[in-house]
């Protein structure tokens, strides 16, 4: 008698055990149903589109340090202030006026050098001070920065670099984007009713819709553009502006 009680209670466990292991299967199904069901009555696409720009303005911030250090503050500052006038003559020779150059701060530091004593060991030896200040030229004439851009080595002559470069920017970038992005979204619609023909389908109406990357290129492409970030290339006055949609849209 015990020996059937125990068995009955056996079977009646693996019955319970088999029915819920029916119902979990069928919760699992009926849910990949819904999914397959749902991924096939839409269709997911990227659009693409881009256009050729150019830069509207240019802005270049330089910073200029005294070419050597002197044995004061006030030498320091004296020696800036002639060779702040080379760099400002340099621009008047390409057509600005000294106005046109915004001044920053000046400021300076005490100079140290390296040195190598008997013993192979180094320390740094204090030599003076060196003064510093930055300036801006902005302007919308961007051929006339261009060339002065290209005629800076000439400073090297006087002791005096210029590693800066002009930055070339674009004023009227979110009518650029809206521009695109209706004609990126025109791309979607198109690469959506190709997916269609080929799966016997109409495209029905835009379910979602999210711009993805905004990008400003060079003319020449760029090998850094990813749709998870956009870019701002300030480098070429000649670019490229381009936009990506993603839209998903129902499939009739």
């Amino acid at each position: 008698m015990e020996n059937k009680a125990i068995t009955s209670k056996s079977l009646w466990v693996f019955a319970l055990i088999l029915s819920l292991g029916f119902i979990l299967s069928a919760v699992v199904m009926g849910y990949a149903l819904k999914q397959f069901n749902q991924s096939n009555n839409a269709v997911t696409v990227k659009g693409l589109a881009e256009k050729p720009i150019q830069a509207d303005s240019a802005r270049w911030e330089i910073s200029l340090q005294t070419s050597r250090y002197s044995n004061s503050v006030t030498e320091a500052y004296q020696l800036l202030d002639q060779e702040m006038k080379s760099m400002q003559n340099f621009f008047v020779q390409h057509g600005f006026k000294a106005s046109d150059l915004q001044m920053g701060n000046k400021k300076s530091d005490p100079y140290y050098e390296e040195v190598q004593n008997t013993e192979g060991k180094t320390t740094r030896e204090f030599r003076g001070y060196v003064a510093k200040q930055s300036f801006v030229v902005s302007s919308r004439d961007i051929k006339k920065i261009e060339k002065t851009a290209k005629d800076a080595y000439l400073m090297d002559e006087k002791g005096l670099s210029i590693d800066e470069k002009p930055e070339y920017l674009v004023s009227n970038l979110e009518e650029i984007k809206m521009s695109l992005i209706a004609n990126a979204t025109q791309n979607a619609h198109s690469r959506a009713n190709e997916f269609a023909k080929v799966g016997g389908v109409k495209v029905g109406s835009m379910r979602s819709a999210s711009q993805g990357a905004f990008y400003i290129l060079p003319e020449s492409g760029s090998d850094d553009d990813s749709d998870y970030g956009g870019a701002y290339d300030k480098s070429t006055i000649n670019k490229i502006a381009r936009v990506v949609v993603t839209i998903n849209y129902a499939i009739d």
